[in-house]
């Protein structure tokens, strides 16, 4: 979470209007659902994976590092789709189905793409710009709060955690099996009350601020150009033309 988050914060793109990006990555989504073909699959990818390097500045890395687990599961469903297991008098037989290589080959590749949508999303917008458009486009001040407050919570869990943790470390707590045991356990069983704690400084440092029932953050990204998002869409429906004409 802290990398995707430093990437969206960070990124070359990050004054960018989140709507541009929303449209980009949701097109790149929709066209991945909805194409049949392997080569409009694999164009998505490498579409996202270089605009992401070349355009928002995100080291190739750190792509890796995120998508990483996502990948992973994919692998995972990948194999067990190919694979198959027979029975034969109570023996079970493990056998790989050559027939189902091309259907869980092209179900892995249209599900990377999707994957790379969301993480094109994830590494190049914050959290506050996308609320902040939902809020524009309908969403309630009290539910856009909520998700806030909620994200802010996970990062106070994330900072008492790692807080503790590197504090028994740096006292032995952790140098054998048995001391490790009871580091761990005093861990899980202060950690709670910490982050009450944060959390309750938290709410008083708002009200000491004047908070009136709506966060506020200062804006600093441009308004969304015309052009830009009529590129996006062009890009994304002139790729599904191509595959449409491929199939």
């Amino acid at each position: 979470m802290r990398l995707v988050d430093r990437n969206a914060q960070t990124n070359r793109w990050r004054q960018t209007a989140a709507l541009e990006k929303v449209v980009f990555s949701f097109g790149a989504i929709v066209l991945a659902l909805c194409s049949a073909s392997w080569i409009v699959q694999m164009s998505i990818i490498v579409i996202l994976l270089t605009t992401m390097r070349l355009g928002a500045g995100i080291p190739l890395r750190d792509i890796g590092l995120a998508a990483s687990v996502p990948v992973g599961f994919i692998l995972a469903g990948t194999i067990a789709q190919v694979m198959t297991v027979e029975f034969a008098s109570f023996v079970p037989r493990v056998g790989i189905s050559a027939a189902a290589f091309a259907g869980a080959g092209f179900i892995a590749l249209r599900s990377l793409a999707g994957v790379m949508g969301l993480l094109f999303l994830a590494l190049t917008t914050p959290l506050t710009d996308l609320l902040r458009l939902l809020r524009r486009t309908g969403l309630s001040a009290e539910l856009g709060d909520i998700a806030l407050m909620m994200f802010r919570f996970v990062w106070l869990t994330l900072d008492c955690l790692e807080g503790t943790r590197r504090s028994q470390a740096n006292r032995l707590g952790f140098v054998d099996y048995r001391r490790s045991l009871r580091s761990s356990g005093l861990l899980l069983a202060n950690l709670l009350p910490r982050v009450l704690s944060r959390a309750r400084r938290l709410e008083a440092g708002m009200a000491a601020r004047g908070y009136t029932g709506e966060l506020r953050f200062v804006v600093r990204e441009r308004p969304a150009h015309v052009g830009r998002l009529a590129a996006s869409a062009a890009l994304f429906f002139g790729l599904g033309a191509a595959g449409m004409v491929l199939v």
